[in-house]
């Protein structure tokens, strides 16, 4: 039937001419008609053109009776068979054998139209690609984390598996708690099962915010900045200065005297004023130099007192040592007499640079803090303790994110009882490992922002940090880093005028082969989360955006406006009616006319109007998608594009899916 179809004109054209023939010997025309002998007299001409007319419709009858009814044929007949035989996909390649990084997105059929096409497409997007962001958006239950979360964590980390120098490094974060197990499982499959490392409160990792090489303001403005994207920031200023300027001299301190501090030793110094005073003090006797002094005489009556190290004072006349506990005890075993000297002024060797930041705390502490009303120093304790708080009220918590400093001592920790330390996010970047964070967000909503959130901007920090390693060793190959946030609206912060925030990080991001995906419930999701408009600037630093099904207006508006708008033809219907000697009524009231006449008109505007009207997204149905790719050199047009769920098979075609009621 296919092929009889499809050569219709020909087969058409044969039985005709088998037809024509018949009747052409059959049933000749008939001459010898009078009327036709008549006519043959009179008008030759007419007669031979009817002669004509006759023997040419014997065929071309034929033929137009065979041309409707395969036409008929073709319309009914194959398109119930196209329904049952729908075309195949090309061959899905497997994440581990691709030569090239590259994430399939899904199948492209027609650009606009719902319906199957003879040579169905994959839409892939390459690394270069990637690398400038890629943001999904769907309500809930239109297949964010079963479509585009898992299958592109699986493309991206299964690449080069076998490849410890070239496979993927990542950072994984979400807020149900499930998706974390099902990256374990993904790595497991791909033979990467030790690479995955998981911080909660159950796991063997403890992590500290603040343990960093940044210095203090910088460390002390995230913190702020966190604040504001939390709690909103005020019109005034003042309290976020506040906030960061005693955030940043607690954490200076204590870098300076112990070089640790945590986020709960924060909490507990700006929240205790007494202790504060006390650390500062304690910092005045570590700053501070001890000396031992002996007679010159006494000293030169024990020769045995070369052993250490003195030197003359002649001002006092006598030998000056470095106080020590071995010399103390020396020197009361042998009955010497001693004295003992304390001198704040003087720089102990290597110390320089920590006299001078704790002289700066002090000086701050002294001058500037203890100047304060105490009702206004209440005010900005109780401002940053409401955010600081969530470390000390959780014992689980505090044990997990603000571990001693004995953590981080491979000596004291040798046995593991402090907790195993997570090492950097650069070393854990290079080595290829994957970080996820399984922390809940129905245990603490808060907290988990919290701390997702200095998880994120850690990470950060380590991928801006490989720019200018990756411009000094040239000759290397830098593996592609992956972070995927699921939820996103619940970790999304900007900086605006303040240099932190994801914006300006994304905006980065791709020199440093870092391969953003991030999914989020709509649009207003992010614009509620955010302050002002920064959520347009968050937005448009993601290159490819990929909407499912939306149900709320605003988010619809905005992405069919993304989608853009394009010339097209609308058709225009238009009815007129026109009466003569028109007369009104006298028991209707209405007009009525002897003469009238109705006509219409069809006709074609063009006009600009949008690629996809804003109810198109509101009726996605579940796995279909409008997507605005970006291949990394050129943007591809908005299109239809049928996403692959992870527990389907990927060879079937969608609209075979869906007709066996898969999706």
């Amino acid at each position: 039937m296919r092929q009889a179809v499809e050569n219709r004109s020909f087969i058409s054209f044969l039985l005709a001419s088998a037809i024509g023939m018949t009747l052409f010997f059959r049933l000749p025309f008939p001459s010898h008609d009078v009327l036709l002998q008549l006519i043959h007299a009179q008008r030759p001409g007419v007669f031979q053109g009817i002669k004509w007319t006759y023997t040419v419709m014997l065929f071309t009858t034929p033929y137009i009776a065979f041309s409707v009814l395969f036409s008929f044929a073709y319309i009914f007949a194959m398109k119930q068979e196209r329904k049952k035989h729908l075309a195949k996909l090309p061959p899905y390649p497997a994440a581990a054998s691709r030569d090239q990084l590259f994430v399939i997105v899904g199948e492209v059929h027609q650009q606009r139209k719902r319906e199957a096409a003879e040579t169905p497409q994959w839409l892939a997007l390459p690394e270069r690609g990637l690398y400038t962001g890629i943001a999904v958006f769907g309500a809930i239950g239109s297949g964010k984390t079963s479509c585009c979360m898992y299958p592109f964590a699986e493309q991206i980390l299964g690449y080069s598996a076998a490849d410890a120098s070239r496979r993927a490094a990542g950072m994984v974060l979400e807020v149900k708690g499930d998706f974390c197990h099902k990256v374990r499982e993904l790595l497991g499959r791909y033979g990467r099962g030790s690479d995955y490392l998981e911080v909660s409160l159950d796991s063997e990792y403890r992590y500290n915010p603040l343990h960093n090489d940044l210095e203090a303001y910088a460390l002390a403005y995230g913190i702020a900045s966190l604040l504001n994207n939390l709690f909103g920031k005020g019109k005034e200023p003042f309290w976020q200065q506040a906030y960061t300027n005693l955030v940043k001299f607690i954490i200076l301190l204590h870098k300076t005297l112990y070089d640790y501090v945590t986020l709960f030793d924060v909490y507990e110094c700006a929240i205790n004023h007494a202790l504060l005073a006390q650390r500062i003090h304690d910092g005045e006797e570590r700053m501070s130099t001890h000396y031992v002094l002996v007679n010159t005489d006494t000293y030169l009556a024990h020769e045995d007192l070369d052993r250490f190290t003195w030197e003359r004072d002649d001002a006092a006349h006598c030998m000056r040592a470095q106080q020590s506990n071995v010399l103390e005890a020396y020197l009361n075993e042998k009955q010497i007499p001693y004295d003992l000297l304390t001198n704040s002024g003087d720089q102990l060797p290597g110390n320089a640079r920590k006299q001078a930041q704790f002289a700066a705390v002090k000086r701050w502490f002294t001058h500037d803090w203890m100047k304060i009303e105490p009702k206004l120093r209440t005010s900005i304790v109780e401002g940053i303790s409401v955010f600081l708080s969530l470390f000390d009220d959780n014992p689980a918590v505090k044990h997990t994110f603000c571990p001693p400093k004995e953590t981080y001592d491979p000596e004291k920790n040798k046995d593991g009882k402090y907790g195993k330390p997570l090492p950097k996010f650069a070393d854990l970047i290079e080595s290829g490992k994957v970080v996820a964070l399984n922390f809940p967000v129905a245990a603490n909503p808060g907290l988990a922002r919290t701390v997702g959130t200095l998880m994120k901007q850690d990470f950060q920090r380590a991928m801006i940090g490989r720019i200018p390693e990756m411009e000094k060793h040239k000759e290397r190959h830098f593996r592609p880093a992956m972070f995927l946030c699921d939820e996103y609206h619940g970790f999304a912060t900007v900086g605006e005028s303040d240099p932190t925030g994801d914006e300006k990080f994304f905006a980065l991001s791709r020199q440093a082969k870092c391969i953003p995906i991030v999914a989020t419930q709509s649009i207003s999701s992010i614009r509620s989360t955010l302050s002002g408009e920064s959520w347009r600037t968050l937005l448009q630093t993601f290159r490819t955006k990929i909407f499912l099904a939306m149900s709320d207006d605003f988010s619809a508006e905005t992405a069919s406006k993304l989608c853009g708008k394009e010339e097209q033809f609308k058709l225009n219907y238009s009815i007129s009616e026109n009466g003569h000697d028109a007369k009104v009524s006298l028991f209707s009231g209405r007009t009525t006319a002897h003469r009238s006449s109705v006509s219409a008109s069809k006709s074609y505007n063009l006009q600009r109007d949008y690629v996809f009207e804003p109810k198109v997204f509101g009726e996605l149905k579940n796995a279909e998608s409008i997507v605005l790719a970006y291949d990394g050199v050129n943007p591809l047009p908005p299109t239809l594009c049928y996403l692959k769920p992870y527990y389907l098979d990927r060879d079937l075609n969608y609209f075979e899916q869906l007709r066996k009621g898969l999706i």
